[in-house]
């Protein structure tokens, strides 16, 4: 009988450790799949965020070539001035230079 009680308590102990494997192996395989699911998150999360920057920066891009154009067709424009206009702004630039003395002050004050 005392035989029949140490096995029964070898069995009940074996089947105590083989539980004890069984749920380190799952604790081990759901922590392996939240990581999992974890990374995945924010793979996707720093994917939109570089789409976005990317929109962004496709977007900054448009303007400053709008800027430029803008810019371009401005010079085009000045460089256009009529031989006229460029000695009436040249007689307007000497006689506001010879209103200022040699330090930079207003003669006419």
């Amino acid at each position: 009988m005392r035989s029949d009680i140490i096995n029964e308590v070898l069995t009940v102990e074996d089947r105590a450790q083989q539980i004890v494997r069984e749920a380190e192996k799952e604790a081990r395989e759901i922590i392996t799949n939240a990581q999992t699911e974890a990374n995945a998150y924010v793979r996707d999360a720093l994917k939109e965020d570089r789409i976005l920057a990317q929109k962004t920066i496709a977007q900054a891009e448009a303007d400053l070539d709008a800027q430029l154009t803008e810019y371009e067709a401005s010079l085009d424009r000045s460089s256009r001035l009529t031989a006229e206009e460029v000695k009436e702004i040249a007689r307007a630039i000497v006689i506001e230079v010879c209103k200022t003395g040699l330090d930079g002050i207003d003669e006419s004050s």
